[in-house]
């Protein structure tokens, strides 16, 4: 079976990483600001940075330290391993379509899926209200970071249509 691999780039990760202790660090700062200036309002800030960063941070270092793919193309359709909050399988006939979004300066690889329900059965409950967030908020289901692979985002985006297509051609001859 022909797979594509798409890996975690080790440098992208370590960047992400030192982002993320920049981000953590000022968070930190903030709380300490508030804290001595009895600020409620920095002292919440901080406080939400906090919660916010200090899981992802140890998230980045857990995949930096034990990569995994990214990504895993083959003839019967894509795993995404790409967050926490990844769907894992999708066949390629389950997939409505492929496209762009972008949330600020981040792209990501956006999949619409025939069946939803089908899809939200199969997945833990955490990951359901990640993919209902993304509905409510009118985002496709499945939003795939590809901003630490070793591939650019065009080549990864054009493997996945060019599967896809392929896969139509042959249900459909």
């Amino acid at each position: 079976m022909n797979e594509i691999i798409i890996k975690q780039s080790k440098v992208k990760s370590i960047g992400l990483i030192i982002l993320g202790i920049v981000m953590l660090l000022a968070c930190v700062f903030v709380l300490a600001f508030g804290t001595i200036h009895k600020n409620v309002v920095y002292i919440i800030i901080g406080i939400i940075g906090v919660v916010f960063f200090v899981p992802c941070e140890i998230y980045s270092v857990k995949r930096a330290l034990n990569p995994k793919p990214l990504l895993v193309i083959t003839e019967d359709g894509i795993t995404d391993m790409s967050t926490a909050s990844s769907v894992g399988f999708i066949a390629w006939n389950e997939i409505e379509s492929i496209s762009i979004i972008r949330v600020f300066t981040q792209r990501f690889i956006a999949i619409t899926v025939y069946d939803i329900d089908k899809l939200l059965n199969r997945i833990s409950s955490a990951k359901q209200k990640v993919i209902k967030a993304n509905l409510k908020f009118n985002y496709p289901p499945i939003a795939i970071p590809i901003n630490t692979a070793d591939e650019s985002f065009n080549e990864v985006l054009s493997i996945i249509q060019n599967k896809l297509n392929e896969h139509n051609l042959r249900v459909n001859n």
